[in-house]
């Protein structure tokens, strides 16, 4: 899941900004954009004087600052019917820069393009609010875009259970010039708490053909996660198992192991291993002495320390859930004459590295040159929680942290922006104390 396990690259998704050149009949809104917004809501974003909000189109609403036109608040309303925007929304929360915004709407995310851009959208059933603020005095845009949609939110008749501070409140009065437009949607109630801070709540009663679906993440517990789970990915030939041991105190530890297959050739001190279903020339090599009748060391491109494991017995270096895992017998044909070193047939049990990397290793070295090697990563880390989204946070700053994205049954799913990898938990008796 990190560094050799598995590669990462960033998810190349461009920010959709719905253009302003698109004509009125597009979309088919029924409700004007710049309702959604105040010039005054404008000013609080911008910290300056704002003009009156300008339709760019039906579906677009923006308000440029007096001064600076260049500065300005941005609402895009989407409401076309039988438009799939999910999929683009779903590509938008797993980007590696993306914010998800709890309890606003049916989900919501933030992109914080660059210093003086960001931007929010939020679902509201089939509907679509995107809210860009673009300013190059004001330094906190990405919580300015936050709270205007919030703002829109409640206007549109959006759910909304996040607590704002007084001065931030969308509706500052019970008066009729301050409450929320309507626009022919049926009525809903707000609660105002006092004293501050003031709670925002909606009750609306969920449209019967909704599907049963994975939570959003905003709503995961982290205590949830602890446990002993299992995965399984496969990337080009290599099989990788993963097992994942969360503790109570939600420090974790995740083993990646790896198993290739291949023909080895070991003589006079020298060794080299072809792996299986991969270009010649890619195998591995190295040197290896003899140190006992029951142990050897290797170097090159493992380095190890090897101890003889008798037939029955289990490797203690490798978790027992993921040694269940492994493929038991292997056959490999063997097509050219290969020198074997009678005194390392068997199975053998390392730790050492390679790659760079520390790693345990078990090593099945048959008479025939047939061989497995079995490579077991380690890696450990603590369970933090960023914008309501559980992550599980490496020790090691180099390593990719990797955020829990959906829980199903019997399990969760996680990304890392780029893999995403599904979690089925083990019997809770199997699960032990690793010492974290």
């Amino acid at each position: 899941m990190f560094s050799r396990v598995l590669p990462y690259t960033f998810l190349g998704l461009a920010p959709l900004l719905l253009s302003c050149s698109e004509s009125s009949g597009l979309f088919g809104s029924k409700t004007s954009p710049c309702s959604l917004m105040t010039v005054a809501d404008a000013e609080r974003a911008l910290g300056e004087s704002v003009q009156d909000g300008t339709p760019a189109n039906s579906t677009t609403c923006i308000f440029k600052a007096r001064h600076n036109e260049g500065n300005a608040v941005t609402i895009q309303l989407d409401e076309t019917p039988g438009k799939d925007r999910r999929t683009w929304f779903n590509k938008e929360r797993l980007r590696r820069d993306s914010h998800l915004i709890p309890g606003l709407g049916d989900g919501a995310v933030r992109i914080d393009s660059s210093p003086t851009l960001s931007r929010l959208t939020f679902m509201h059933k089939d509907a679509f609010v995107t809210v860009i603020v673009s300013s190059t005095q004001q330094k906190q845009l990405g919580e300015s875009v936050t709270q205007l949609g919030k703002t829109a939110a409640t206007r549109y008749g959006a759910s909304l259970t996040a607590t704002l501070p007084p001065s931030a409140a969308p509706i500052a009065s019970t008066s009729a010039s301050s409450s929320p437009t309507m626009t022919g949607r049926e009525a809903h109630t707000e609660t105002i708490a006092s004293p501050a801070p003031v709670t925002l709540t909606q009750t609306r009663l969920a449209p019967s053909d909704i599907q049963a679906g994975p939570k959003k993440a905003a709503l995961f517990d982290p205590t949830s996660l602890v446990g002993t789970w299992h995965a399984h990915v496969t990337q080009g030939t290599t099989q990788h198992d993963m097992l994942l041991i969360i503790q109570p105190n939600l420090k974790w530890s995740l083993s990646s192991m790896m198993q290739f297959d291949g023909i080895l050739n070991a003589e006079a001190g020298l060794w080299s291993l072809e792996r299986a279903n991969t270009f010649k020339g890619l195998g591995w090599k190295g040197t290896y002495r003899k140190t006992t009748p029951t142990s050897f060391t290797s170097t090159g491109s493992v380095q190890a320390i090897w101890k003889r494991l008798s037939a029955d017995a289990p490797p203690t270096r490798i978790p027992s859930e993921l040694w269940k895992f492994r493929r038991e017998a292997t056959s490999v044909p063997v097509f050219q004459l290969k020198t074997v070193d009678p005194d390392l047939v068997g199975q053998w049990e390392g730790s050492g590295t390679y790659a760079g990397g520390s790693a345990a290793f078990v090593w099945a070295i048959k008479p025939t040159a047939a061989t497995d090697l079995l490579i077991v990563d380690t890696f450990r880390g603590t369970v933090q929680t960023k914008d309501g989204i559980p992550q599980l946070q490496p020790i090691q700053k180099k390593q990719q942290r990797v955020s829990v994205i959906a829980f199903h049954d019997r399990g969760f799913t996680t990304t890392d922006g780029k893999t995403k990898l599904r979690w089925t938990q083990f019997p809770s008796e199997q699960t032990g104390d690793r010492q974290l």
